[in-house]
């Protein structure tokens, strides 16, 4: 939704406003919907399958021994959907996220699990805690879809410095639906993708409560939406890094920076 002083906030005020919205989510027995708002969300097996796939996807074309060597760290890791999935596959694991009720749920889901530490941090940057080493991945999955532009660079800028020679951080964005440069594939099978999400969607949000519907749609979502074009320009000058973009359907651009 629109706020008619939206570009007067700073990266501090955007913060805070994100981290009042995914508290209040972070406090109601549906957290999990917002963390993964897909259909089949509350369903164990239908959230295993899309944690997995989406790690498929964030971890493609790296080498698996590659992989295990490194200290993963986690942007907005939410209740610990992805975590115990990534885990057996990487050296250390950790995550920070904004809400300290998310970080909450994320302790309880690995309770018992040996390897894993969460940490609440300001929206703005690695946590002080998680400092203590060099990341050779970092990943923000679905969390910079939900972030003024402000806000992403403050991460992006942060994370980059704490990533080891050679390192990465991967992510996705919101794309400006009217801009289609960057696609990859053909028109059809683009439409047919959009479709397919759309479609999704729907069934999704006719199964919402009253106070689910008020979260998704009332609450800000403050998403920057990305022209292609702008995107390598932006990433390069935060962290002087080498980008890398992807851009398979209207609504997302996959990217990533990797350090010298």
């Amino acid at each position: 939704m629109s706020d008619p002083g939206t570009s007067e906030r700073s990266a501090r005020e955007w913060a805070e406003l994100l981290r009042r919205n995914w508290e209040a989510r972070a406090s109601l027995p549906s957290r999990d919907l917002f963390v993964a708002s897909h259909p089949g969300w509350n369903d164990p097996v239908a959230w295993e399958r899309h944690a997995r796939t989406e790690l498929e996807l964030f971890l493609m074309d790296l080498n698996a021994t590659w992989i295990r060597e490194a200290d993963v760290l986690e942007i907005g890791c939410g209740s610990g959907r992805l975590a115990p999935f990534l885990r057996p596959h990487v050296r250390s694991y950790t995550g920070f996220d904004i809400s300290q009720g998310m970080v909450d749920a994320a302790r309880r889901r690995c309770d018992g699990m040996e390897g894993f530490r969460f940490f609440r941090g300001d929206g703005l940057g690695v946590p002080e805690p998680a400092r203590d080493r060099e990341y050779r991945l970092a990943l923000a999955i679905a969390v910079f879809i939900h972030c003024p532009r402000e806000v992403i660079a403050a991460n992006v800028e942060s994370a980059f410095a704490h990533l080891a020679p050679g390192g990465q951080l991967r992510f996705q964005l919101l794309a400006d639906t009217e801009d289609r440069e960057g696609l990859v594939g053909t028109s059809s099978n683009t439409q047919k993708a959009t479709d397919s999400v759309a479609s999704a969607a729907k069934d999704m949000i006719a199964a919402l409560t009253e106070e689910e519907r008020r979260w998704v749609f009332d609450a800000y979502y403050m998403g920057h939406r990305f022209r292609y074009g702008e995107t390598e320009p932006f990433l390069a000058g935060l962290t002087g890094g080498r980008v890398a973009l992807y851009r398979a359907d209207l609504a997302s651009i996959y990217g990533l920076v990797e350090k010298g």
